[in-house]
């Protein structure tokens, strides 16, 4: 148990010795996926193939133990094959890139050169679909911006450009939380009472509005995805207030509550738990339709199920195919497929970018705003990823460890943060170029 808690203070997980009693359930993601990356190390490795090691992780902890990674990587002489979509994190570790596209290899070369010069269509128009941080500098709104695609084997720029100025301002928000307070029990004694306590929020209070995206950022663990959870009916609050169109959930029946789950769905954070195997994707993503009785028609079921695979880029013949059948990416367009399924007005993403490669990724952003604009919707969006979170928010609001530390427009939160922890996150974003090295950001808490 020693070694166990020393490659856990190894990855940064605080209080070491506690969470070896914990189960995995008690974690969130980004802890679990540390848990992941300290049992790879335990065998002090000389080859380590690491599967998007850092994909779950907020820019903090991930330029941790990417530093972490380095350092075993020198004190071992560790040779690592790095798997990931995360440009930023390509231009930071690799020596040496291979882009691969269609399950071939199109390019290959030095990290430097393939980033400065590259050579096939498909990694020029990865590269232009990078989001970069402070791209938005100065730009009151969230904008909607075209894409630089493949057509004929040549990038090609396709859609437009648009202001998303979207959020309707009135007197009653469509989503109101006040004074959360949600608490943990980590440890019971034999009779069943509770000895450990977390709070894993913490009086936060916030509204969301018709048409606007509420941007929660923070560290893994700060509570981002208990607040999502909360709000879906999915975990329990000890105190605290949240009301949906002006009535607050604790004066709705168990039919209003339940009939509540068709305007406000939730995307989670990771496609593999999310899609019942047994089941096809057209199945699932059916299934909130079915729910809720909104279409009676079997073949009417059938075509909305088509459109809505294609509207996050899959083909409508995947929807006899089977979860297992998919890559992680392809799993999450199918959830976000299935949250657009019941015509929602507010959609809680989390972290429902984070499995994506950045061309599909961008494509999602800009069907989130397409939506948004078309039919008012609003997100609560949860993520770790700065860069998207300034490119689709109108607000953001700043977690850390259950506690609201900054809430304001993205303009003041990106541009002029008031409160050092955001200046540190925002200091630990990866940058998609070789040649600037990223500022260390540690926070202690």
């Amino acid at each position: 148990l020693a070694e166990a808690g020393r490659l856990l203070d190894m990855v940064r997980l605080p209080d070491s010795e506690e969470l070896l009693t914990r189960f995995p359930h008690q974690l969130s993601g980004g802890m679990r996926q540390r848990v992941m990356i300290a049992m790879a190390l335990a065998c002090r490795p000389k080859l380590l193939i690491a599967d998007e090691p850092t994909t779950a992780l907020d820019v903090t902890i991930q330029a941790q133990i990417l530093n972490i990674m380095r350092d075993l990587q020198k004190t071992l002489g560790m040779g690592m094959v790095f798997i990931t979509h995360d440009m930023g994190v390509v231009a930071e570790m690799a020596d040496h890139v291979v882009v691969m596209w269609k399950g071939k290899k199109v390019e290959e070369g030095p990290v430097r050169e393939i980033f400065a010069n590259p050579q096939h269509p498909y990694t020029q128009a990865l590269l232009s679909a990078v989001p970069k941080l402070g791209s938005m500098m100065g730009e009151a709104f969230p904008k909607r911006l075209p894409l630089t695609i493949l057509q004929d084997g040549k990038p090609t720029v396709v859609g437009v450009e648009r202001i998303q100025d979207t959020v309707k301002n009135g007197a009653t928000p469509l989503l109101s939380v006040k004074d959360l307070y949600v608490r943990f029990d980590i440890k019971k004694n034999l009779f069943g009472k509770a000895t450990h306590r977390l709070g894993a929020v913490q009086k936060v209070s916030f509204d969301i509005n018709p048409g606007e995206t509420l941007a929660l950022v923070g560290e893994s663990g700060s509570g981002k995805s208990t607040i999502g959870r909360t709000i879906q009916q999915l975990q329990s609050a000890m105190s605290g207030d949240i009301a949906f169109n002006g009535r607050t959930f604790s004066s709705m029946s168990a039919a209003e509550r339940f009939r509540l789950r068709q305007d406000v769905q939730y995307i989670f954070q990771d496609p593999f738990a999310s899609l019942d195997p047994r089941k096809t994707v057209g199945f699932s993503i059916a299934e909130p339709i079915n729910t809720h009785s909104l279409i009676s028609d079997a073949k009417a079921v059938r075509r909305r199920v088509d459109e809505l695979l294609e509207r996050v880029g899959l083909t409508s013949d995947v929807a006899t195919r089977y979860p297992h059948e998919f890559s992680g990416g392809q799993r999450q367009r199918v959830c976000i497929a299935r949250a657009l399924a019941s015509d929602p007005k507010l959609i809680i993403a989390d972290e429902a970018l984070s499995a994506l490669d950045v061309s599909i990724q961008a494509q999602i952003i800009n069907l989130f705003m397409d939506l948004q604009a078309e039919r008012g919707l609003a997100y609560l969006f949860i993520s770790h990823d700065m860069a998207v979170v300034e490119k689709m928010s109108h607000r953001v609001a700043v977690l850390f460890l259950g506690q609201i530390m900054e809430l304001g427009s993205r303009r003041q939160v990106f541009e002029t943060p008031a409160h050092d922890y955001t200046r540190r996150l925002l200091s630990a974003v990866p940058v998609a170029d070789p040649t600037v090295a990223r500022q260390s950001a540690m926070i202690e808490g």
